[in-house]
């Protein structure tokens, strides 16, 4: 009995059981099996299997399996045979790292297994292997490890490219040079350059194994020119190289004094030397320049001695091409270019045919004018000329003007040009002025008290309170004798014109009068003489009256005459609502009367 309870405790200590009780004679034992499976995976990993009697209770203290987190002591009771599962979690998962070709996935190097702790990031790193390239250098990474996993990293095979350089003419190699090319990849093979040889094209080239490209070199011959005047001098040496069953073209190199000669065409078969004469010349330089020294062009041409040389002059835009000259020894030729002024008053002309008063038009371009007319370069000129390009002419109506209030210096800003102050228009703030033509913000004008013209800026200037100018032309009217008795055998009055603004004064104006004499008049200088004209208005009131400006005979071969009368504004104004007369003399005691109706929309003929 004794000995059947040693076994039994000795068999439930070799499973890690203890048992606690006394022993019967007669007991039931079951079997126990623990199971030991991944957590995550829920892969079985171990079993353990233990006896036990029936009804009786135990401590199992589970075993310890490598990388995984051993589980605490339990306690169970033994009913039947049963197995009991244990959850185990892993501490450490397996990596397997390869490593692959990447054209046929074969593996080039045995993997290597490591262990990666659960739930932290891993990183690997490529290996270098003998004959291969790595696909990519950069590391890779498990993050948050939780299964086995594998690594791979994928290599290119590499093969070794060779360049051959191989002479054509002796079929020697000049030299070969190689480089390590990974398996598919198709390389750009740029050939070595190789002194006296001509470098051939590159070459493309797709490795998939050991590979040689062989370059053809073709050999260059070097010719050297010697250069030697007909004077015995040693002008120089030149080299030049050909390839190998080409011609070359040997084109002498020129220099001062000589003449270059014709070149030649040469097919070497070795190095060779070509001696080249140079008759001896006279050099000629040009300077082609314009009148104020500005150089336009240099050259230099050759002459044989004993032969002339016509130095032909080059074509310049904006300037006047000079004549040829001859040379017949060493000098300096300077050719004279003037600027080509034969279209450079068009923008002028044009301008001042579109105008009515040509000659006002005239004095106000004349300072632009004589801007590219006296220019000294081509390019003053050519803005000058731009310049008058830009004008325009606007007509003011011979517009009469005075300055405006706001403006109180006697002397107003003005200029022979728009902008420019180069004319002093004195007492500038009281006198009249008649504006002929506006162009952008000025206004050319002409003082009426100085009769100076300049440009005015127009804002300076109003026609506020100024007659402007205006001139009214009326018909004729009646012709009688002191006792009203009309006459018909001098002439006959043809018109009158009334104009106001005249001389630089608002106020004043003149009254012309125009006489037509009748073709069937005898004359008689000495009897008939138009003298100490008088001008009267009736004003309802006492005449007003005035004298004439000028006396006019009425002679045989004249077949119109004038009387002009100055008179103030307001008095001229009544010739346009008041009837008027004008009295001369005829002979030496006669008078006689012309009267002018009052000047109403009737008798007007135009106003100018």
């Amino acid at each position: 009995m004794r000995k059947t309870m040693v076994m039994t405790l000795l068999a439930a200590t070799s499973f890690g059981l203890v048992t606690v009780g006394q022993a019967h004679a007669a007991t039931t034992s079951y079997t126990t099996t623990f199971k030991y499976v991944d957590a995550t995976t829920n892969k079985t990993l171990k079993t353990v299997k233990t006896t036990g009697t029936k009804n009786k209770t135990y401590t199992y203290k589970p075993v310890a399996i490598k990388y995984y987190a051993t589980p605490a002591k339990l306690s169970y009771k033994v009913t039947k045979a049963s197995t009991i599962t244990l959850k185990v979690r892993a501490t450490s998962r397996k990596v397997t790292v390869k490593y692959v070709d990447r054209y046929n996935n074969a593996t080039i190097k045995p993997a290597k297994i490591e262990m990666a702790p659960v739930g932290k990031t891993e990183s690997f790193t490529p290996v270098s292997i003998s004959g291969y390239q790595v696909t990519s250098t950069a590391t890779k990474k498990l993050a948050n490890v939780k299964l086995d996993s594998t690594v791979t990293f994928t290599y290119d095979k590499l093969f070794k490219l060779t360049q051959n350089m191989v002479a054509i003419d002796t079929k020697k190699s000049l030299g070969t040079s190689s480089q390590m090319v990974r398996r598919g990849q198709t390389v750009t093979v740029t050939p070595t350059p190789v002194a006296n040889y001509v470098t051939p094209a590159i070459q493309k080239v797709q490795v998939n194994k050991d590979t040689t490209a062989t370059f053809n070199y073709q050999r260059l011959y070097n010719v050297t020119v010697n250069a030697v005047g007909s004077d015995g001098a040693k002008l120089g040496t030149t080299n030049q190289t050909v390839q190998q069953g080409k011609s070359v073209t040997v084109t002498p190199k020129a220099y001062p004094g000589y003449a270059t000669p014709v070149s030649q065409k040469v097919t070497p078969t070795k190095d060779m030397t070509v001696t080249v004469t140079y008759p001896k010349f006279y050099t000629v330089n040009v300077v082609e320049k314009t009148a104020d020294g500005t150089v336009l062009a240099t050259r230099s041409m050759q002459g044989q001695a004993g032969q002339s040389v016509t130095v032909m002059p080059g074509s310049h835009a904006g300037f006047v091409t000079p004549d040829a000259q001859t040379m017949s020894k060493a000098g300096t030729v300077a050719l004279l270019y003037q600027i080509d002024r034969s279209h450079q008053d068009d923008a002028y002309n044009k301008l001042i045919a579109s105008v009515d008063n040509q000659n006002q038009a005239k004095m106000a371009l004349a300072a632009y004018k004589a801007d590219y007319t006296q220019a000294k370069t081509l390019a003053a000129c050519q803005v000058a000329q731009q310049v008058m390009s830009n004008i325009s002419l606007t007509s003011l109506g011979n517009q009469a003007m005075r300055v405006v209030d706001s403006y109180d210096s006697d002397d107003i800003s003005a200029g022979t040009k728009q902008g420019a102050t180069d004319v002093t228009m004195t007492e500038g703030a009281t006198d009249s002025y008649i504006a002929y033509y506006a162009s952008g913000d000025y206004d050319w004008v002409v003082n009426q008290t100085t009769k100076q013209g300049a440009w005015v800026k127009s804002d300076l200037l109003t026609t506020d309170d100024v007659r402007n100018g205006e001139k009214y032309t009326y018909e004729s009217s009646v012709h009688v004798d002191q006792q009203g008795t009309p006459l018909s055998n001098l002439g006959h009055l043809a018109s009158y014109d009334v104009q106001y603004g005249i001389n630089g004064d608002p106020d004043e104006a003149i009254v012309k009068v125009v006489f037509a004499r009748n073709a069937t008049t005898q004359s008689d200088s000495s009897k008939v003489i138009m003298q100490d004209g008088e001008f009267y208005i009736n004003n309802n009131g006492p005449l007003i009256g005035l004298e004439a400006d000028s006396d006019e005979k009425w002679t045989a071969d004249k077949a119109f005459y004038t009387l002009t009368f100055t008179m103030d504004a307001e008095s001229a104004r009544l010739l346009e609502t008041h009837t008027s007369f004008i009295t001369y003399g005829i002979g030496t005691d006669a008078t006689s009367f012309f009267d002018l109706t009052s000047g109403d929309a009737a008798n007007k003929i135009a106003a100018a």
